[in-house]
């Protein structure tokens, strides 16, 4: 059985932007399997930036990824279903009478294009989608806390979500890159100084946060002390 792993738009977008692409034709020869984005990816990382100069050249580096055949677009998309779960995503909070619309098709897709395939993994910094399909109880707080109102819910819709796409692992990129340098790949950039190891750590966690990694300085610190553990 093919062992599989879909990527959503933004963690390729922050390796692209931390310079770390490479090491994805690096983590694919080690996991053995397929790499897969959905159509609506492909759109958002190359078909649209593609016709903005100042993001040509980062919808490049993913083209050049399918091209070499290290991604691939996995076309057969359950339309039906992905509409179904954004209306009932979509429908689950409101502020005041108005639903609010807190996850995208595209994000939907990804995530039920991996169930239907059967993937171990897909990899998804969007904060929003992942709270609500591991936490949902942290979503009102969340959503109250962006939009600065209350917040109120239906329950039931939230729980069928969960439950319809609550099967998926969910993997960050921060967590890409913690792979990467327990391969080994990063260990030529390991300064030649006592907590040398320590330095590129810390270094490429907060590269990859400042560059859109969805993860907050204390699981940094977290992710950090994990890594470095003997």
């Amino acid at each position: 059985m093919t062992k599989i792993l879909f990527f959503d738009t933004g963690p390729i977008i922050t390796l692209v932007m931390s310079r770390l692409i490479w090491i994805l034709p690096e983590l694919k020869k080690k996991y053995g399997g397929k790499f897969y984005i959905t159509p609506s990816v492909k759109r958002e990382l190359i078909t649209r930036p593609m016709d903005i100069k100042r993001f040509q050249f980062e919808a490049l580096q993913a083209l050049k990824l399918i091209k070499e055949g290290v991604l691939e677009v996995y076309e057969d998309v359950p339309e039906k279903e992905v509409s179904r779960l954004h209306a009932i995503a979509n429908s689950s909070f409101k502020i005041g009478n108005q639903n609010m619309e807190v996850v995208q098709s595209g994000e939907i897709e990804s995530v039920v294009c991996a169930l239907k395939a059967g993937a171990e993994a897909i990899i998804m910094d969007e904060r929003t989608l992942r709270l609500f399909i591991e936490n949902n109880k942290e979503m009102k707080a969340l959503l109250e806390r962006r939009f600065n109102k209350p917040v109120s819910f239906d329950a039931e819709k939230m729980k069928q979500f969960s439950k319809e796409l609550g099967n998926i692992q969910i993997i960050r990129s921060v967590e890409l890159v913690g792979v990467a340098y327990k391969m080994g790949l990063l260990d030529s950039y390991i300064p030649a100084q006592k907590n040398g190891r320590e330095i590129l750590v810390e270094a490429a966690l907060w590269n990859a946060k400042y560059n859109g990694a969805a993860v907050t300085e204390h699981e940094v610190e977290e992710i950090k002390d994990f890594l470095l553990r003997k």
